[in-house]
């Protein structure tokens, strides 16, 4: 392990208006990576090469610069992490006034190496944890092997669970936010989150816990336009694939739908019949099956006769007890349903027939 220049700058860039002299840092082969004195960067240091070959610092005076190519007075010191020298740090300057600084800047530098390391390595487990939940909801891999995947990963479920898909209506920096989020996100719903270009941010919640509310949370968190998509609660591993097959259904039922607002959510549960019955008919598939409701839209701009074949349909087709939902006598309800027959050719008595406006009902209104 080495370290790394980008760490090395961190280190020039936290030190150097603290401390007033110039600062060095040096990698495992003794090349300065990163100096406040710009013209020494790439350059071998001596002293640097001297510190790593004997794993200890080196004080250099005035004169000890003769014997080292190169060399300013100063002093070296070892940057360390679990117990390896991964570089060096040097000042510059009279070894009486920077000696006392030395200790600082050592520990600074293995700080901001440390603090970079577990930052890398929360990154790491993150991603782990996205790309173990993409293989559970995408049915990438068999349940007794994400079962031990998600247990060393520390991911539980709580059964009944659902899927949540949540996409923002400006695409615009959206996975820098979800990155800059992600220990919100992590406490709010325990780690079980995953971003992709194709579903945006997915969450798997607790469907016992008040799922509304923190819908709502994630949306106050989240602080721009977004469409979600909700999907069908399930009771076992196996089943989450369903429940985000769903919740993209619904959400791709939304995007259709083109529905405006600071949040819009489509439930699966509550568009099933549209969302599976739009899935499956296209083309002239579509258009025959709306072809007798489409008809029936044209004819009727007050929506009665439409409310009337509702009322039907919900009453099982039962004339009385259509009749007294709408508050109308039977003979009116019986002209409206010839009325319907008359603009559809649909015998409202033929529960075939019946049916086909039904599915149009579902698909246009």
């Amino acid at each position: 392990m080495e370290i790394e220049d980008i760490i090395a700058e961190k280190i020039i860039a936290r030190t150097k208006g603290l401390i007033p002299y110039d600062i060095n840092v040096m990698n495992k082969k003794g090349i300065v990576v990163a100096s406040t004195d710009v013209s020494r960067v790439g350059r071998v240091h001596e002293g640097a090469s001297w510190v790593i070959q004997h794993q200890k610092s080196v004080t250099v005076d005035q004169a000890g610069t003769r014997y080292l190519a190169g060399a300013k007075p100063g002093v070296n010191l070892p940057i360390e992490y679990q117990g390896n020298c991964i570089g060096v740090v040097g000042i510059t300057g009279d070894p009486a006034q920077v000696c006392e600084l030395g200790a600082l800047l050592k520990m600074t530098a293995e700080l901001l190496v440390e603090q970079s390391r577990e930052k890398d390595a929360a990154l790491l487990l993150r991603v782990e944890k996205e790309n173990c939940l993409k293989q559970l909801v995408y049915g990438q891999l068999d349940e007794s092997a994400l079962h031990e995947r998600l247990k060393e990963l520390q991911l539980q479920i709580r059964y009944p669970a659902l899927c949540i898909t949540i996409k923002p209506k400006s695409h615009a920096r959206f996975y820098q936010q979800i990155l800059d989020l992600n220990a919100a996100l992590d406490l709010s719903v325990n780690g079980l989150f995953f971003y992709s270009q194709e579903s945006g941010l997915t969450l798997i919640l607790d469907a016992k816990a008040k799922v509304d509310a923190k819908i709502a949370q994630l949306v106050d968190l989240l602080a721009q336009p977004v469409s979600i998509g909700v999907g069908v609660t399930v009771n076992t591993l196996s089943e989450l694939a369903l429940s985000y097959a769903t919740a993209m259904a619904a959400l791709q039922f939304g995007a259709a739908d083109g529905a405006s607002g600071a949040a819009t959510l489509y439930s699966y549960d509550s568009h099933k019949e549209k969302i599976i019955i739009a899935s499956l008919a296209k083309g002239w598939h579509l258009a025959e099956l709306t072809k007798e409701y489409r008809a029936l839209m044209a004819q009727d701009p007050n929506g009665t006769l439409r409310l009337t074949l509702h009322t039907l349909i919900s009453s099982s087709a039962d004339m009385l007890t259509c009749a007294g939902k709408l508050n109308i006598h039977r003979n009116t309800l019986r002209y409206r349903l010839d009325r319907i027959h008359a603009i559809t050719g649909v015998d409202y008595k033929k529960l075939d027939q019946l049916f086909r406006l039904y599915l149009g009902k579902i698909i246009l209104d």
